[in-house]
């Protein structure tokens, strides 16, 4: 390629990644600016700024009620799906069995399924089956953990992929127990991956809305469907401004979650490397390998 032909397309990446840019923030960017806004009606560039939004939804009661419930419901959730969802993880990953390439598709499975459905499907379980769960913080975090199990399978399984399970064959070799083993051993590998996964499970839980809408009890809500429910009733910049709060706090989990994805993958090699110090001899030879 000529010099001007790398220059255009130089040109286009940039273009290509300033248009993403703007397709990507421009909404959360209104959003922030009408948040601000002393009109209370949107539409154009706001005439004033004022804090007197953000004052009022911290004020409103079902919405400190929601983020309250919120936080306990994707707590709840975000702990079940990395213990289950690692467990998984683990099994897919170290294990050979009959099934194995099916249970993988079953995780990914929730990926493609309308919220909605999921939401209505979990409804009517609840309601034929397990009447007594409906409305309950544990019943909703039931749900959301269908919703989180892909993220947490899917961050683990690949950090699980990227250590020698030489290692934890040798401590089990010296006597450690399969379960004594995966704890001392495997688990401070991929604790960088239980952290990005852990944080992208506490997002998506707390956000949801599509599927907790069918399970809420009728005295309570999570945040985002109280903001829906305020939404439908007034129209003002209170709902902005608890979204702009919102959009501060996922900024930052999702800034934690990228720089324990950078240690996860740091780890990895860091690992990978004490792995072949460990298992090649002088001659290239292998040492302290073992079959399970």
């Amino acid at each position: 390629m000529t010099p001007a032909g790398r220059r255009a397309a130089a040109a286009l990446r940039v273009l290509f990644l300033a248009l993403v840019a703007v397709f990507v923030l421009l909404p959360l960017a209104v959003v922030v600016v009408s948040s601000f806004s002393v009109d209370e009606t949107g539409g154009g560039w706001p005439s004033g700024f004022t804090l007197r939004w953000f004052q009022r939804a911290l004020d409103h009661e079902p919405f400190r009620v929601g983020l309250l419930y919120s936080l306990e419901v994707a707590g709840v959730a975000t702990v079940i799906s990395l213990v289950f969802g690692t467990m998984a993880a683990y099994a897919i990953a170290r294990y050979r069995f009959p099934g194995r390439e099916l249970l993988r598709s079953v995780f990914v499975m929730p990926l493609s399924l309308p919220r909605v459905v999921a939401g209505f499907c979990l409804f009517v379980l609840y309601a034929s089956l397990f009447p007594a769960a409906y409305g309950t913080v544990g019943g909703i975090a039931f749900a959301h953990c269908l919703l989180l199990m892909p993220f947490v399978v899917a961050v683990v399984g690949a950090a699980l992929a990227g250590l020698d399970p030489a290692l934890e064959e040798t401590a089990r070799d010296l006597g450690s127990s399969a379960g004594r083993a995966f704890w001392h051993v495997t688990l401070p590998q991929i604790r960088w991956a239980l952290l990005a996964a852990g944080i992208f499970a506490f997002i998506t839980s707390f956000d949801e809305v599509d599927t907790s809408v069918f399970l809420m009890p009728a005295d309570t809500t999570t945040l985002p469907v109280a903001m829906f429910l305020r939404l439908e009733q007034q129209q003002d910049p209170t709902v902005t401004a608890m979204s702009s709060i919102l959009i501060a706090g996922s900024l930052l989990l999702a800034a934690a979650a990228a720089v324990a994805a950078r240690r996860t993958g740091g780890a990895l090699g860091g690992v990978d490397a004490t792995a072949g110090a460990r298992t090649t001899g002088p001659a290239g030879s292998a040492e302290g390998e073992s079959t399970p």
